[in-house]
């Protein structure tokens, strides 16, 4: 379960968002101060991050359904467009995703920056690897661990600095072109070619 959590986490990736927070934040500080625009907008990311991890580990199966896609197709689509995701990562030290549109809570923080088509096609295979049940619970627990990053990112970002932000992030890229490659094989051994 718990390296359920850690992948998912890692493919969340909520340490490539703080910059973009932090950059939102100090530009639309409001008379109510830092603290109080930080925790009202990390509160709405989180409930909107936890609306698609729910939908995501739960109707993973239904959504394969429906569009008449197989377990091994995903497999190897979600690990081409992971890997793409980490390489773009490790080149340009940011998450492909950047929407500056929206409700900020929601575009870009919470989808793309961390729930993206990266860990949303994850959250369907595992789904469908380990149960609904299990992918709830590490998605959860993926979750409980970003709520920190996001909520202190500004603190983050000052003690850590860019560079040392940047440098996890591209650790994390490698970690996800890890788990893309984790994907693509097993959708290639589930299609017999390997």
């Amino acid at each position: 379960m718990f390296s359920i959590a850690i992948s998912i986490f890692a493919i969340m990736d909520p340490v490539a968002a703080i910059p973009t927070l932090v950059s939102y934040l100090e530009g639309a500080k409001s008379n109510n101060g830092w603290e109080s625009l930080t925790r009202r907008i990390v509160n709405r990311a989180m409930i909107a991050i936890f609306i698609l991890l729910t939908l995501f580990s739960i109707a993973g199966e239904q959504i394969l359904m429906l569009f008449g896609i197989s377990l091994a197709s995903l497999k190897i689509a979600g690990g081409i467009l992971l890997t793409a995701i980490a390489i773009d990562m490790l080149i340009s030290g940011h998450k492909p995703e950047q929407v500056l549109s929206g409700d900020f809570a929601v575009v870009p923080i919470a989808t793309p920056l961390i729930v993206g088509p990266g860990t949303m096609s994850t959250l369907i295979i595992y789904s469908r690897i380990y149960g609904s049940l299990l992918t709830l619970v590490g998605a959860y627990i993926a979750l409980l661990i970003t709520y920190p990053l996001l909520r202190y990112s500004h603190a983050l970002l000052r003690y850590l600095g860019t560079t040392t932000l940047r440098g996890l992030g591209k650790f994390m890229s490698v970690i996800i072109a890890a788990i893309s490659m984790e994907l693509f094989i097993g959708g290639l051994r589930d299609l017999g070619v390997v």
